[in-house]
């Protein structure tokens, strides 16, 4: 009978662990059904996108997704229903709570034969500032080339550094 009540317990905990895990990460936890509806969404999701986790559960997560991103995550989400052994990663848009737009980074598994889970899950996280950081570069790097293209003078090189032997 002790090892029953201490397998209760311990179960219990496990439960607490896992939920305290969930809600403190910082990366989103997600399960949609196969047409897209949400039926899970973890707390972090107000932490990173603003919504209460009710706001969500019971809408299809296209109504959130960027209008030009809709049909990449759509073929993302086909391609694991139709390959539920691979899993597949996606970037898009997603509609923050204040309106604005965030990217966010979701790697999307096919659970819906887990008893546990039974829905295709998404783990996702906020990328947008790495986002802007690859904007940023990119533009500068059109700015230099097109400096580079444009200039009609000789440019050069030259390496600087002390090699020791002056």
């Amino acid at each position: 009978m002790a090892d029953d009540t201490n397998l209760r317990r311990d179960d219990d905990c496990g439960r607490d662990w896992y939920r305290t895990l969930v809600e403190e990460v910082n990366d989103l936890a997600t399960v949609v059904d196969t047409d897209g509806t949400i039926t899970y969404v973890s707390p972090a999701v107000t932490r990173i996108l603003g919504y209460d986790p009710d706001d969500l559960v019971g809408h299809e997560g296209y109504e959130f997704v960027h209008p030009e991103d809709r049909e990449r995550n759509a073929d993302a989400l086909e391609t694991v229903l139709s390959d539920p052994s691979e899993p597949e990663t996606v970037e898009v848009r997603f509609r923050h709570a204040d309106g604005s737009w965030r990217w966010i980074e979701a790697t999307i598994r096919n659970r819906l034969d887990d008893d546990v889970i039974g829905g295709v899950l998404l783990s996702s996280r906020d990328i947008t500032e790495r986002k802007q950081y690859e904007l940023e570069a990119e533009e500068l790097v059109e700015e230099y080339e097109a400096l580079l293209h444009n200039v009609e003078d000789a440019i050069f090189l030259i390496n600087v550094e002390d090699d020791g032997d002056t």
